[in-house]
């Protein structure tokens, strides 16, 4: 039978304890680098690529947020466009109120406002038909005005149909001088009424 050997550690020699130990500190620190420094090195340095690219964010939207300059003209933007949503709501409700209203009531008014520049309307046609534009239910009111005033009276008459409270169209305006009623004129004007 053969004799196994035994190991004495005490009879190790200083070059054996030597190898011995510098192979344990060599297999113990390839470990800790290999499993411990090299994976928490990976995991400081995707950290910090992250905090970077946060930090590179968070400064993008101060500088934003914070330019005084920006904020100013955002304001400006935003205080315009609420002017002009005013402005457009006022011009829907004015077109509306334009609108609504009874032919014979238009007719009315056309006569008040003719007494009142001295427009005399000797006669009156009218012809009425719908319509129907954009969802909504419209009557065109047609008419055909004879009527004897003299320049001043008929130039602001006319003048005064901009601000009157339809929405109206001039459709054409005929003027003929008669020498027996001069200095008025007698015309021939025609116009288009359109109400709700």
């Amino acid at each position: 039978m053969a004799e196994t050997p035994k190991f004495d550690l005490s009879k190790m020699s200083v070059r054996e304890i030597v190898i011995v130990v510098g192979t344990l500190l060599s297999a113990v620190g390839y470990g800790f680098y290999q499993f411990e420094y090299q994976v928490q090195t990976k995991k400081v340095a995707l950290l910090e690529q992250q905090s970077r690219e946060t930090q590179a964010s968070i400064g993008a939207f101060q500088k934003i947020l914070i330019n005084p300059s920006r904020v100013k003209k955002t304001k400006a933007q935003i205080t315009k466009i609420k002017n002009e949503i005013v402005e457009l709501q006022t011009t829907i409700k004015k077109t509306k109120n334009r609108l609504e209203g009874q032919g014979t009531e238009i007719l009315g008014e056309l006569q008040n406002e003719a007494d009142f520049y001295g427009v005399f309307l000797k006669s009156l046609k009218t012809n009425e038909r719908r319509l129907s534009r954009a969802g909504l239910r419209l009557k065109e009111v047609s008419l055909v005005m004879e009527i004897e005033s003299d320049y001043d009276s008929l130039k602001n008459f006319i003048a005064s149909l901009k601000n009157f409270p339809a929405v109206i169209t001039i459709q054409s305006l005929e003027t003929t001088r008669d020498e027996k009623i001069l200095p008025k004129l007698e015309s021939r004007l025609h116009i288009k009424v359109i109400v709700l």
